[in-house]
């Protein structure tokens, strides 16, 4: 037993020497008060230890961790949390290198989650100062931003804010700037600078902004459609066409991608080319009925009423009691002199929509 306790005394005395070492007093000191749990007095002694020993990167890694970075401790402190996890990298690249990257990563999701709080109180209008919520959420995007310097989503973030919320596209557009070239492939970044330069009428620089995003990600299906409908919204269809073209080639069986392509041919002016996209809508939906209109429209149009009235049939099928459908059937009626039945079935509408 005498054997086994003497054991047991050494291993405490190893135990404290792992955790208190070669180390001045001050951090000696700082160690004992965490343990305690008296974070003030762990705090005060830590930041004595910084000028005791300059080199050691223990003494930052723990202040960010277990003082700023605690929300235990009743000092966290996200922008101090990331100022000693960087003195901790400086001090020594190589130190507990998992771990750094580890509470890197972990104030990443605190400080991006504190920012979207306060931008939650300001959209949601469950704010009682909106200066203040909007200060604090770009403070900690900002923050988010510089912890993860090649996500888009912090920067974005602030964009939105000072285009949306604080009608500055100005300062929007330099901080979009500042991130792009810190991460220049990145292709959100590009398109929401496109965006705000559109809001901006600069859209020759829009255009080129554009192209460099869809370049950097050729198969961002999201930039394409942003980019197809902005040169739609700027009667460039060929070129919207042309895109539309190349994001059908990725992914074949979105059908959104088919119904604008159909529109934008219609504003060529290929009716047969506009047809058949809408007629892909259908075959990959068959109760599409926004796409089952169309064709009945071109249709219509091409003064093919017999094939309009068809697809006029099949959206009543679908929305029995809806007064658009039942006024274009009887329209379509009426062409091909079925004028008793078009009138009762466009009356019919009419009295939906509470006509007279």
């Amino acid at each position: 037993m005498k054997h086994s306790r003497l054991f047991t005394f050494m291993l405490v005395l190893i135990v404290a020497f792992v955790f208190f070492g070669c180390q001045s007093q001050e951090l000696t000191s700082a160690k004992v008060y965490l343990q305690q749990k008296d974070y003030p007095k762990a705090e005060y002694n830590f930041l004595t230890a910084l000028d005791t020993e300059p080199e050691n990167p223990e003494i930052p890694y723990l202040l960010a961790v277990e003082i700023y970075g605690n929300k235990n401790s009743g000092l966290l402190d996200h922008i101090k949390a990331k100022k000693y996890m960087e003195m901790t990298i400086k001090r020594d690249p190589n130190y507990l290198t998992e771990y750094v990257n580890s509470f890197r990563n972990q104030l990443y999701g605190n400080t991006f989650n504190a920012a979207v709080n306060s931008y939650n109180k300001v959209i949601r209008s469950e704010t009682e100062d909106r200066d203040a919520d909007l200060a604090n959420a770009l403070k900690y995007f900002d923050l988010s931003a510089q912890l993860h310097p090649k996500d888009a989503k912090a920067p974005i973030q602030i964009a939105l804010i000072h285009s949306e919320l604080n009608n500055d596209n100005e300062t929007a557009l330099a901080y979009l700037s500042k991130a792009i070239e810190r991460a220049p492939q990145n292709s959100d970044l590009k398109a929401e600078t496109a965006r705000i330069m559109a809001k901006e009428n600069r859209m020759d620089e829009a255009m080129v902004m554009f192209d460099e995003a869809l370049e950097s990600d050729p198969e961002n299906i999201a930039i394409g459609l942003r980019y197809a409908q902005f040169l739609y919204e700027q009667e460039m269809f060929e070129k919207s066409a042309e895109i539309y073209n190349n994001l059908i080639v990725l992914e074949p069986g979105n059908k959104d991608l088919y119904f604008n392509l159909g529109l934008t041919y219609l504003r060529l002016g290929d009716i047969e080319a506009s047809k058949d996209q809408f007629e892909i809508v259908v075959a990959l939906d068959s109760e599409d009925t926004q796409a089952i209109a169309m064709i009945g429209q071109v249709y219509f149009d091409l003064k093919d009423y017999t094939t309009a009235e068809m697809y006029f049939r099949q959206l009543l099928e679908i929305e029995p009691e809806n007064p658009d459908y039942l006024k274009r059937l009887g329209v379509t009626l009426t062409q091909q002199g079925y004028v008793e039945e078009g009138l009762e079935y466009y009356n019919r509408g009419r009295e939906l929509e509470g006509g007279n």
